[in-house]
Order: structure tokens, then C-alpha cells, then sequence
């Protein structure tokens, strides 16, 4: 049991902790589930393997905390996201330490806790930063995404340094994976699962709606537009530009396919929240053009947010900013190049009109 804080006012801190683990078991768990055979692990396994590792109860408490907040009246709202606040602060600080030499047997629960620090990032109100840094100060829904892009590169690596561990732990990554891989036969829990062996199965793009398809067209000509060869009588390319070009036109192009993919999936609706693995998936690479202002990659996002503000009517924490994000970018896209495109312009209207912004 924690000791007492000034978060909590008078009433006692264990009194508070009970709260929180009953809201858990009863409530909150279900807004981290990704698929149904999460549910059983999340709401009675975890629980019982968090009282022996202090980071990840106190992820619990901050997740749950948060939920109360969300769903209270003043001036209980800004109670729980205080206490929030204090238990993903220490939570985190116990995390970061933890990383420099994770134990073989919380590998899993290292995963876990990264999902929970992601819906704190994301459903923190923006006055506390939405970084768990208690700082006080206000972040930008682009801020709050650039960080999310980070923890999960930083998810990614634990994966990878765990993955033997991960998919034979009680968490039922296996179950997961399944509904991605074309032979669920290799996911048999009498034999090793070798993440780099695994036929992936790619969502059919036939499942896109008819009103979505010209918007992404319209996306792959802004990319095709950007970085398209001199025409005759402009400058040649040295080699080293040509190479640069190619590349960008590359990455551009597969970050545009994870979307295409990741709007196929939430069409599906087989696994809750799929959208947020686009950040590993469209790679670093992406994700540091982003963090830089890049037009072309803040016009990608933009459509990602569309994707995100969708989560929001069943997901509490992805509730608000998603719609925060388009405005964000659609502001900052008004007054960059890629607004003299047409193409721009209708898939700026677009992103506002679907997230209840006027265009």
C-alpha cells in the first residue's frame, strides 16, 4: 500500500487505493481493451501481478484516476486528475529506472504499462501538459502526439528486447496477433513464435468507404506532387538530391499506406484502437518529420486524426484530440506551400468537416 499524499486532501490514501482498484476491476480495464480476450487478464490477472511491482500499480491508479476525472463534476475532476498525476509521475520514474535492466519476468508488464503511460498522454487534459511532467503547462495536441510517436518507438524497442517473454506471458499477445497473422497455427502455445516469420495479414482496402477513396488518392497526388522529378527545362537532381527524393517519395508512400490500412481496420472493428500502432508502423522516420513541421508529414497526420477523433466516441481517453489535432494542423497547413494545392484544401475541408470543425 502507497503512503499518503497531499493529492488526496484528508480522506485517507487506502481509502482511495480501494476505490481505484474496484473501478479498475469493474470499469476502466475495459477502455484498454484491444480485443475481447484481453478482458479476463486485464481485469483479474494484472491486478494481482501489479501488488508485487509498485510502477505498474501505480500505472493502474493514474489510468483509473484519470477515468474518474473524466467522467466527474468539479470539483472532483480536479482532484483525480491530480492524484492521476501523481501516480503516473512515480509510476514513470519507477518505469525509466526499470529499462536500463528489465527483469526477464515483467517484460509484459513493461508492455503494459507503456499502453497505460499512451492513454495518459493522450487523455490528460492539455493545462497539465498531457506528458504526466505536472509542470503545468499547456501542450499542443501536436506536442501531445510527437510524444506519443516517442513512447511507443521506445514500446517498440521493449518488444523487441522482450519478445520471447512478452508472447508466452499471461498476457494474451497470442490471441492479439491472431487477428493479423494468416496462420493462427503458428501461434500455437506449444511452440516458439518467431515475430520475424509471421505471414501478416493486411486489411483488404476493398473494405474503404466510397467517400474516403478520392481522399486518399488526393493524398498519394499531394506526395507524387511534392517529390516528382524535374520536369524538362527545370534543374537536374545531383545523384545525392535524386537519392533524397526517391527516399522521401518512399517513406511518404508507405506512411500513406499504414493510414489507408489503418482506415480498412477501424472498418472492420476488430481490434479496438488499432490506429495507434500507425507511428510504428509508418516508422521513425516519419515520426521525426513530424516532430519537424514537415508539410507533407503534419498533412498525413491530419488524416490520422480523423482515424483517432473515430476512437474518441468509444474510447474516454482519445475523446477530444483528435479533433484539437486537425485544427492544429489545418491552421498550420493554411499558410504552408502545399496550400496553393487543390488537393490540400479539399482534404483539409474533409478532416474539419468529419471531426465537427467548420470549413
Amino acid at each position: 500500500m502507497t503512503e499518503a499524499s497531499s493529492a488526496s486532501g484528508s480522506e485517507p490514501r487506502s481509502i482511495i487505493e480501494l476505490e481505484l482498484m474496484h473501478r479498475w476491476s469493474t470499469h476502466t480495464y475495459r477502455s484498454m481493451c484491444g480485443i475481447p480476450e484481453e478482458a479476463h487478464y486485464l481485469s483479474q490477472v494484472m491486478p494481482r501481478e501489479a501488488l508485487k511491482h509498485d510502477f505498474m500499480l501505480d500505472g493502474i491508479f493514474a489510468v483509473t484516476a484519470l477515468d474518474i476525472a473524466r467522467s466527474s463534476q468539479e470539483p472532483d475532476a480536479t482532484k483525480y486528475e491530480h492524484i492521476a498525476l501523481e501516480y503516473y509521475n512515480r509510476g514513470s520514474a519507477s518505469f525509466r529506472e526499470l529499462l536500463t535492466d528489465i527483469p526477464p519476468d515483467i517484460y509484459h508488464l513493461m508492455f503494459i504499462f507503456a499502453s497505460a503511460a499512451a492513454v495518459m498522454v493522450l487523455g490528460l487534459p492539455q493545462s497539465t501538459g498531457g506528458n504526466g511532467s505536472g509542470s503545468g503547462g499547456v501542450q499542443t495536441a501536436l506536442e501531445r502526439i510527437i510524444t506519443l510517436a516517442d513512447l511507443f518507438h521506445g514500446t517498440l524497442l521493449i518488444v523487441h528486447a522482450g519478445w520471447d517473454k512478452i508472447v508466452d506471458a499471461y498476457v494474451p499477445l497470442r490471441a492479439a496477433l491472431s487477428t493479423k497473422v494468416d496462420k493462427p497455427d503458428l501461434l500455437d502455445t506449444s511452440q516458439p513464435v518467431d515475430r520475424n516469420e509471421l505471414p501478416f495479414r493486411f486489411a483488404s482496402l476493398d473494405l474503404l468507404d466510397d467517400d474516403i477513396r478520392p481522399v486518399l488518392a488526393r493524398l498519394d497526388a499531394v506526395n507524387d506532387k511534392v517529390h516528382a522529378t524535374p520536369r524538362k527545362g527545370e534543374p537536374e537532381l545531383s545523384a545525392a538530391q535524386e537519392e533524397e527524393r526517391s527516399a522521401a517519395h518512399d517513406m511518404y508512400r508507405l506512411s500513406i499506406f499504414w493510414l489507408k490500412e489503418g482506415f480498412a481496420e477501424q472498418k472492420m472493428d476488430v481490434v479496438k484502437g488499432y490506429c495507434l500502432s500507425f507511428f510504428i508502423l509508418a516508422g521513425q522516420e516519419f515520426a521525426a518529420a513530424a516532430k519537424s513541421s514537415q508539410p507533407l508529414a503534419l498533412f498525413i497526420l491530419m488524416h490520422w486524426a480523423v482515424q483517432l477523433d473515430k476512437l474518441g466516441e468509444e474510447a474516454w481517453w482519445a475523446r477530444t484530440v483528435g479533433r484539437q489535432l486537425v485544427h492544429e494542423v489545418s491552421e498550420f497547413l493554411a499558410v504552408s506551400p502545399l496550400s496553393s494545392m487543390p488537393e490540400t484544401r479539399d482534404n483539409v475541408a474533409w478532416a474539419r468537416r468529419l471531426v465537427g470543425l467548420p470549413t
